[in-house]
């Protein structure tokens, strides 16, 4: 469902991923990881593919297609709550 959605669009499935997390109404920004190489072209090619992220919109159908691939998924924070519930058990 989110190669459809990122091929409609011409951007990664990890641009998708991107965007769709931010769009939800409590996240306020994402940390995207960076790879590390040697080759500076390399480089620019990563941080080029990940500003596409703010390049297109998600549509309504676009969401639903994704809301509906995230239903067979756990939910990470009923399962484990937030940064520092080990601690606070």
């Amino acid at each position: 469902m989110a190669d459809h959605v990122a091929d409609s669009h011409g951007v990664s499935m990890a641009n998708v991923a991107v965007r769709y997390v931010l769009e939800q109404p409590t996240v306020a920004g994402a940390i995207v990881g960076a790879r590390l190489s040697i080759a500076e072209h390399i480089i620019a090619e990563h941080i080029e593919d990940n500003s596409r992220v703010f390049d297109f919109a998600l549509t309504d159908s676009d969401q639903a297609r994704l809301q509906a691939a995230c239903q067979g998924s756990h939910d990470l924070f009923q399962l484990i709550g937030d940064c520092g519930d080990e601690y606070r058990r």
